[in-house]
């Protein structure tokens, strides 16, 4: 066993032999920097901080520093002038800005205003039971004055509430523009109503309406006496509702042949032949007063100017008829007037040849050739030949004028 004193000697040397080798290593120390000791405990820096190395101050360059100063200096004033400029540019663009949303939205408003009632027009429907109705009613109307009988046909025959004919027509002339272009289209839509009664109080309450308008020397007379005659149930009904106005609009016509002006009666018996024809012999007609100072000559050529192969017929006959009522005994006037008309046969037996020589349109030819003849005055012997042969040889206003009548 270890001895009581070696325990309480060893603590002792080995406290010596530590303190020994901490003094030499500060020794080696100081030898290899003689001076970092010295600024170390000149700083009251402690041993062990990492070595600093203290080496003299170099004198300072005052130009350079203020050249650096004066040109960061320069750059802060534009920064700062540059910043000012924008933040004023910046509210000016966001007025202008703000003004030109002001504008764009009031015109917005402005396009947005025509269609609010249709946007709205949902709504309105909910709290409004009679608002659909009321524009089927109005979309009837416009649908009649705008020609489309169609649509119109289908909102009268399936619109709830149905409007009587004079409401329809009272409602029309509320618009205050009523004119032959409505009318006629009005019209139309009551001719493709499939209940006759129901057309017949269409007829009813249209009549006053024309005839307040001024529309009895209009076309749109002829189209109504057509298709009201049918309709109509008796004669009173007819006179009260009808004849006035045809008559004022026949004169009228009757006026313009006896003048010799033929468009009209021309343009009508195109644009509407199945009325002009139900109404031919009335226009064409001549009272003994009128007939002796109508140029004749002139007003046969009519006859040729027709477009429907009907009409032509129908002109033909109807002044063969004229001829032998008025003239009958009068041979110069027979000789100087009916020529042009045998030469309108003949341009009509050319046109039936040219669209195939139909037979009806043959026989009817040959009828009217007939009719060239008085047979009641027995000492006239001239026929349709005889008539076209003055014409060829002659002319219309004579020999002397045959070369001015071909150059027109």
């Amino acid at each position: 066993m270890v001895s009581q004193a070696a325990k309480l000697w060893a603590p002792t040397l080995l406290l010596l032999l530590a303190s020994q080798h901490r003094w030499v290593s500060a020794e080696s120390a100081e030898e290899k920097s003689p001076l970092g000791s010295h600024c170390l405990s000149e700083a009251g820096a402690v041993l062990h901080a990492p070595a600093i190395t203290c080496e003299p101050l170099a004198p300072c360059d005052s130009e350079a520093i203020l050249k650096s100063y004066h040109n960061l200096y320069q750059q802060c004033r534009i920064n700062a002038s540059s910043r000012t400029h924008e933040r004023d540019n910046f509210l000016f663009r966001l007025n202008y800005w703000q003004g030109d949303h002001v504008f764009l939205y009031e015109m917005v408003q402005q396009a947005h205003a025509p269609v609010q009632e249709v946007l709205q027009s949902p709504l309105l429907a909910q709290q409004s039971p009679n608002l659909v109705p009321e524009l089927q009613r109005k979309l009837l109307i416009y649908s009649i004055e705008a020609g489309r009988i169609e649509e119109a046909l289908i909102l009268h025959l399936t619109l709830k509430g149905q409007w009587k004919p004079k409401q329809i027509v009272d409602e029309i002339e509320s618009g205050r523009h009523v004119n032959v272009a409505i009318v006629e289209h009005l019209l139309d839509f009551i001719r493709a109503i499939p209940v006759r009664a129901v057309r017949s109080d269409f007829y009813k309450a249209l009549a006053p309406v024309m005839r307040r308008y001024s529309m009895a020397t209009t076309y749109v007379t002829l189209l109504f006496a057509g298709d009201a005659t049918g309709v109509l149930a008796n004669e009173k009904e007819r006179t009260d509702y009808i004849s006035q106005q045809l008559t004022v609009f026949v004169h009228k016509m009757r006026e313009q042949l006896r003048n010799l002006q033929f468009d009209y009666n021309l343009w009508l018996a195109e644009r509407f032949p199945r009325y002009y024809t139900l109404y031919f012999d009335e226009i064409f007609f001549f009272s003994p007063p009128h007939w002796p100072t109508t140029e004749k000559r002139r007003l046969f050529e009519i006859a040729g100017l027709f477009k429907h192969k009907g009409h032509r017929f129908a002109a033909i006959d109807r002044f063969l008829t004229f001829v032998h009522q008025y003239d009958s005994r009068n041979r110069a006037n027979l000789e100087r007037d009916v020529p042009t008309l045998a030469r309108e046969l003949e341009r009509l037996r050319q046109t039936i040849a040219q669209t195939g020589n139909d037979k009806q349109e043959l026989d009817r030819l040959k009828k009217l050739e007939e009719k060239f003849v008085n047979k009641k005055e027995r000492w006239n012997r001239h026929n349709h030949r005889s008539y076209l042969h003055i014409i060829k040889s002659k002319g219309k206003f004579g020999a002397d004028k045959m070369e001015m009548e071909r150059m027109g």
